[in-house]
């Protein structure tokens, strides 16, 4: 730990190679920004400015699929809804019964039963 300490006031003019900017730090303009590929033209399609004031929207044909959708996603929450409240049911019942037995396990080596016939005892 000195000799960093005297190394470090034998050369301070020496600059500190792990703080200095990197190249691509010191030169914005070198750095690619956006895609790799040149981006396509936006054909005259069904989306263009072109269409008539009577034409209808090309995504008005998918409503009737977005309502169904929306539809199956308000009956997919109300079915996790019900499987949460299902599993936090079962949880409770788990560990009420888990104490049960673990009771009886209590109750089990607390108190002698003599009216049980064990192989040790024959007679």
């Amino acid at each position: 730990m000195a000799s960093a300490a005297a190394a470090e006031r034998a050369h301070p003019s020496r600059p500190d190679p792990v703080r200095q900017p990197s190249d691509r730090q010191s030169q914005p303009s070198a750095r690619r920004h956006g895609p790799t590929t040149p981006l396509r033209r936006v054909s005259r399609g069904s989306f263009s400015k072109e269409r008539g004031p009577n034409d209808l929207f090309p995504l008005d044909s998918l409503e009737p699929a977005f309502a169904e959708l929306s539809d199956a996603l308000t009956d997919l929450s109300a079915n996790f809804e019900q499987l949460q409240e299902m599993h936090s049911s079962l949880a409770r019942f788990s560990e009420s019964f888990a104490s049960f037995l673990y009771g009886l396990n209590m109750n089990a080596f607390c108190n002698e039963f003599p009216q049980v016939f064990y192989q040790g005892r024959l007679g």
